[in-house]
């Protein structure tokens, strides 16, 4: 398949996606929203609700991804990006629905494998925007970077939420250590992550995600500050979080990625 309809068949399954996640939002698909859904099987990890805006920021910059690698589609970069990244981004649209349905429908199993394919699929996409990136092209790496970063802290999330659905007792240790634990094991995976994509954006959402948790374990609707230990950890790991993505800019010489990766 040509680049052409490479490009086109990405706002194809874009769109599709995007239907799919406002069907999803408005509840019209088992008749509870995502959000009704989470506050079901609510976690001590979970984000105060106004994190979540962040999506309009991410389907803002996919929008303008999508638009450019049609526009500009006999560009090299842009040329050698749909070739890269085409079948993955498809996919990833389809994991999308995929998670939105089984999330819908309670199915948090099956709703936590889509998910996880996602999170790897979309960080795929930001090793193969590493390979070819030259010069100072922007756009895709800081749209994927949110992206995958937001899809990471989401899977944890999404992983937290299934075991309360299926009542795991932790090994009999406290919800707040083992939520401490959790936020701390994911800054270690996201460190391993970032040497990898060398996305300095990669972080960003994930610390705002952080900074979500620490917002709803004080707030008189979610926890009401009656885990110190966690608020703690929750706002040092965002801290951690933008000192990582700081230093990632710092060695990329203030740019997204390195601007000319030699893979």
């Amino acid at each position: 398949m040509d680049y052409v309809k490479k490009a086109w068949l990405n706002g194809l399954f874009f769109i599709v996606a995007l239907v799919v996640n406002a069907l999803g939002a408005f509840g019209l698909i088992n008749g509870s929203s995502q959000k009704e859904v989470s506050d079901k099987y609510l976690t001590l990890i979970t984000p105060d609700p106004s994190t979540f805006s962040i999506w309009s920021v991410i389907y803002l910059f996919l929008t303008l991804s999508i638009v450019f690698m049609i526009w500009k589609k006999e560009d090299a970069y842009y040329q050698a990006a749909i070739n890269k990244i085409s079948y993955l981004f498809i996919f990833s649209s389809i994991l999308n629905m995929a998670w939105i349905i089984a999330f819908s429908f309670e199915q948090l199993v099956l709703s936590t494998i889509f998910i996880l394919v996602f999170a790897v699929t979309l960080t795929l996409i930001c090793l193969e925007l590493l390979k070819i990136q030259t010069g100072q092209h922007f756009l895709l790496p800081l749209t994927f970077g949110l992206y995958t970063g937001w899809l990471f802290i989401a899977s944890v999330v999404n992983v937290a939420a299934t075991l309360v659905k299926n009542e795991w007792n932790g090994f009999g240790l406290p919800t707040e250590v083992l939520a401490s634990a959790t936020l701390i094991v994911a800054i270690v995976l996201v460190f391993g992550v970032l040497l990898r994509v060398k996305n300095a954006v990669f972080p960003i959402p994930i610390a705002w995600a952080f900074f979500g948790i620490y917002r709803f374990l004080i707030s008189p609707e979610g926890f009401n500050d009656a885990y110190p230990m966690l608020k703690v950890v929750s706002l040092v790991g965002m801290a951690v979080l933008l000192m990582m993505s700081g230093l990632q800019l710092y060695k990329n010489h203030y740019w997204v990625i390195p601007k000319n990766h030699k893979a």
